[in-house]
């Protein structure tokens, strides 16, 4: 990626995403005070449980695999293939898994809701995988393959 002397409010990312055996890695890519995105890379298995984001709207882009997303009582929303993807709505619960023998790598792009005040993930469940930051869950392993995946 080439970038130039631009003002400090530009912000270049890249996804180099490194396979996976086992677990799931989640980076940040960039970040605003209303736009946020990240990348996700799933071996097997899924999120970490039924949540919802109290204000974010959220789109989620599949670059490889596939993913399966989930609302209340584990009803299948879709099925989320390479370069397909799925918009959810602040407040709507749900959770998703990798459904595929490929690694799912995902991408998330979050917008605020302004008037719905600040954001906060509110757990349907209990965690079962902890996430970085963030209290609840157990530690998941994560085993690096040798190889990048194609981007």
């Amino acid at each position: 990626m080439q970038t130039s002397d631009a003002p400090g409010q530009f912000q270049t990312f890249a996804v180099r995403p490194q396979q996976l055996k086992e677990g799931k890695t989640s980076t940040r890519l960039v970040r605003t005070d209303h736009l946020n995105s990240g990348v996700q890379v799933v071996a097997k298995g899924g999120e970490t449980n039924l949540h919802a984001h109290s204000s974010q709207d959220e789109i989620w882009f599949v670059l490889s695999g596939e993913a399966t997303f989930y609302t209340e009582g584990d009803r299948v929303v879709a099925k989320v293939g390479k370069h397909d993807g799925l918009l959810i709505p602040h407040n709507v619960p749900y959770w998703f898994e990798s459904s595929s023998e490929e690694n799912l790598v995902i991408m998330r792009f979050g917008a605020s809701v302004p008037e719905a005040g600040p954001d906060r993930r509110i757990d349907m469940h209990e965690r079962k995988w902890a996430v970085s930051g963030e209290p609840g869950g157990a530690p998941r392993e994560v085993v690096f393959a040798e190889n990048k995946l194609d981007s």
